[in-house]
């Protein structure tokens, strides 16, 4: 099984090629999907995020309130790194029971962090989707209902064009057309299963 990841920051378009890679029969596992399970109310990684940053995190119903909480934490790196110690590691957990259930011949992982977490690393390719920043914040705004001061914010606290680049084999930059992004996907997966037969 060849596992790809799939990373870059918010707003630059990891959704839209997971879609493409669905459509194309492809599995994707989400990990801000799995972020979400796995802070659910009454998970473990819950009471630790309420015993790091504080109860006024906490809906009345019990369930985290995420926007109060990316408030603090794109605005301060230091709870950020905070919140991925305790989050990655349940993430993972989840990460590796999909894998293990999974029969097929290339399985997606899409997530923004997988190289910070250390899940890149059990990938056998990492591919980085890449945009302009202006594109990037439009695209957070509209999906987020954020003011572009916050989208803007919510970039700057992320990682650097320049980290993907290092770390990535393949790279995709999606500015908009989503044909000419379907097209580049595709030559991906090619290149990935011939290089993947040539190293194995």
């Amino acid at each position: 099984m060849i596992k790809l990841g799939i990373t870059g920051g918010s707003g630059c378009g990891k959704t839209t090629v997971s879609d493409i890679l669905r459509s194309r029969g492809i599995d994707v596992v989400d990990c801000d999907v799995l972020a979400r399970e796995v802070v659910r109310a009454g998970k473990p990684a819950l009471a630790e995020i309420a015993a790091r940053f504080g109860e006024a995190y906490i809906r009345p119903d019990g369930t985290l309130d995420r926007k109060k909480l990316g408030g603090l934490v794109f605005s301060d790196p230091a709870a950020l790194l905070d919140l991925n110690s305790i989050t990655h590691r349940y993430i993972t957990a989840e990460l590796e029971r999909h894998i293990q259930g999974y029969s097929g011949n290339i399985i997606g992982i899409d997530g923004a962090a997988i190289i910070e977490s250390g899940t890149a690393a059990a990938c056998d390719y990492v591919l980085a989707v890449l945009a302009e920043e202006a594109v990037r914040a439009a695209r957070i705004c509209a999906r987020d209902g954020l003011a572009e001061e916050e989208a803007l914010q919510r970039i700057c606290a992320q990682k650097p064009d320049a980290f993907y680049l290092e770390h990535a084999d393949f790279v995709i930059y999606n500015n908009g057309d989503r044909t000419v992004l379907e097209r580049e996907v595709c030559a991906i997966i090619g290149k990935m299963v011939k290089k993947f037969e040539t190293d194995f």
